[in-house]
This record gives structure tokens, sequence and C-alpha cells, in this order.
């Protein structure tokens, strides 16, 4: 194998190793890039459901303070929640039901986003649900 490697190539061409480390940054590059650009993914999904997280459990504790307000009021007040850490609401629902158990009324705040990934090339990201829920007592 190797005599007939001396014969098909000059012994120059043979020990040239110019272009070794493009053609490694080529094959590894796309498979890090991936990577970073799934971080980032990730890292704003898992942000965007602490924000929805958030604003529901903000609510539930305006609802039980404020017991008289009507559940458009409550959605439109976690609406407002979202907005103030800096999530837009374009795509976000937000329901607020109340319900009797045992002689205690309950609310409950339920809010959901689908979330749309940056980048088109990653298909675990093209539409995924994200959901957070908060129930609490009203106080009487």
């Amino acid at each position: 194998m190797k005599n007939l490697l001396r014969r098909l190539l000059p012994t120059k061409a043979a020990a040239c190793r110019r272009g070794a480390t493009a053609v490694e940054f080529a094959l590894i590059f796309p498979v890090f890039l991936a990577f970073v650009l799934g971080i980032i993914e990730v890292g704003r999904a898992m942000w965007i459901k602490g924000s929805l997280q958030y604003a529901v459990e903000e609510t539930t504790r305006y609802a039980m303070v404020n017991t008289s307000a009507s559940d458009t009021t409550l959605e439109a007040y976690a609406t407002s929640k979202l907005m103030g850490v800096g999530v837009s609401s374009t795509g976000v629902t937000f329901q607020a039901t109340q319900d009797t158990s045992g002689g205690t009324t309950y609310v409950t705040i339920t809010g959901s986003y689908v979330f749309q990934g940056l980048t088109s090339f990653l298909p675990y990201f093209d539409a995924v649900t994200l959901n957070a829920k908060s129930r609490a007592p009203l106080n009487s």
C-alpha cells in the first residue's frame, strides 16, 4: 500500500499538510455551531417558561388580595406582568377560572405560549408549547 501511494503521488504532495486545518475546521464547525445555537435556544425557552410562570404566580397573588377581580381583569393583569419582564405578549394566552371545592373558592390561572425557535435548521424547536399554572384559594 505504501509503495502504491509513493508511485501515485509525488513525495512532496504526499507529505504536504497544508489545508488540513481548513478541512478539520469545515468538519467540526457545523457541529460546534449547532451546539451553540441549541444552547441559546434552550436558554431562551427556559427564560420564557420562567417568565410565564412568574406572571401566573403574580396573578394568583393579585387574585388572593383582590377577590372581586373578574377573570378578564386577571387575564389582563397576567399579560401586564409578562410585559414587565421583557417577554412579548404576542402568542401568549392566559385563562383565569374559579371553582369551589369543600366550601373554598379557588382561582386557577393558566398560561401557554407557542415557542418558535430563532433558527430553522434545528428541527426540535419548530413549535414547542410552554405551559404554566398556578392555583390559590381566594380570601373570604
